[in-house]
């Protein structure tokens, strides 16, 4: 008769390498989206600088247009952002959670160096670990978080250009 605690060591360790490669790929997916529609936002402001700057400007509906098109794209940045932070959020939690018990299981704590690219600020034992002006990692400047914020500042700067419309 199979080891019932040797199955449940392989499964718990199955299921740790199998959140790290969701992790990895929904990580992904959400920079290529945030990399798009950043893109599309970006395109929009350069094509509504362009118009005040240029001596061919657009009529005041074409830049009431833009900027509407503008801020519903950076709405829906913020919105998929924020949604998506959550989304890694809890996955780091359930990586860090199965990481925890199979370190029980075989009286370890060195896991996420052998099997993940996860460092102290994702296992939570450091907000902020700096290793020289070009190597640092913050918990309050982080990957998920930047899309969010950037969303949140266009959504002005959409907002804004209503104010300085002709």
């Amino acid at each position: 008769m199979p080891n019932a605690q040797g199955n449940e060591f392989a499964f718990l360790l199955e299921a740790y390498k199998v959140a790290i490669e969701y992790f990895d790929g929904y990580a992904t997916r959400v920079a290529t989206r945030f990399n798009i529609l950043l893109g599309v936002d970006i395109a929009l402001a350069g094509l509504l600088a362009n118009s005040w700057l240029s001596a061919t400007t657009l009529s005041s509906k074409g830049m009431f247009i833009i900027s509407l098109l503008g801020l519903f794209i950076s709405i829906f940045l913020y919105v998929q952002s924020a949604q998506d932070k959550f989304v890694l959020k809890r996955q780091i939690k359930r990586i860090n959670d199965l990481r925890k018990e199979i370190e029980t299981k075989i009286g370890r704590q060195d896991l996420p160096a052998l099997f993940s690219p996860l460092d102290e600020t994702d296992l939570g034992t450091r907000s902020f670990v700096f290793e020289g002006i070009t190597s640092w990692r913050s918990n309050y400047l982080s990957l998920t978080r930047i899309p969010a914020v950037v969303s949140i500042l266009l959504i002005v700067f959409w907002l804004v250009t209503f104010f300085l419309n002709p």
